[in-house]
């Protein structure tokens, strides 16, 4: 690969422009300070940069988990609730509903515990957004 300044154009440039214009006088050691300058201040911020990105991961780590941990929970939570009420609803509607439907009951019961369980289901988003629209009130 070939450096920029080694074409012709940019020499024949460099030349006009040399005739041209005069250079400025620079301080003693100007490029050794300049050098030095920039590395001094590309340290801090390329470690700044990595202590804040890293802070940032940690945090968006911290609040992964914790989304994980409450879905969890809240999973938990509905299983155990559906499966107490599918109990309850069963234990209660049990002699009532062999008085009423003898052989046909077990099929009440599956279809009734189905119908509960999507209730559960598709109640629970709801409760979410309506609880969310209480907290932002």
């Amino acid at each position: 690969m070939t450096d920029h300044r080694d074409s012709g154009l940019d020499r024949a440039l460099d030349r006009a422009l040399g005739r041209t214009l005069s250079a400025p006088e620079l301080p003693h050691a100007f490029r050794t300070r300049l050098n030095a300058a920039l590395s001094r201040t590309a340290e801090p911020d390329l470690l700044s940069l990595r202590d804040r990105l890293e802070s940032e991961r940690r945090q968006q780590l911290e609040a992964l988990h914790a989304n994980y941990v409450r879905v969890r929970r809240s999973t938990l939570g509905t299983l155990v609730g559906v499966a107490f009420a599918a109990g309850a609803a069963t234990t209660i509607a049990m002699p009532w509903l062999r008085a009423h439907l003898g052989a046909y009951t077990p099929m009440a019961i599956t279809w009734g515990a189905v119908a509960l369980g999507l209730g559960m289901v598709f109640l629970d988003p709801l409760r979410t957004l309506l609880r969310r629209l209480s907290e932002a009130e």
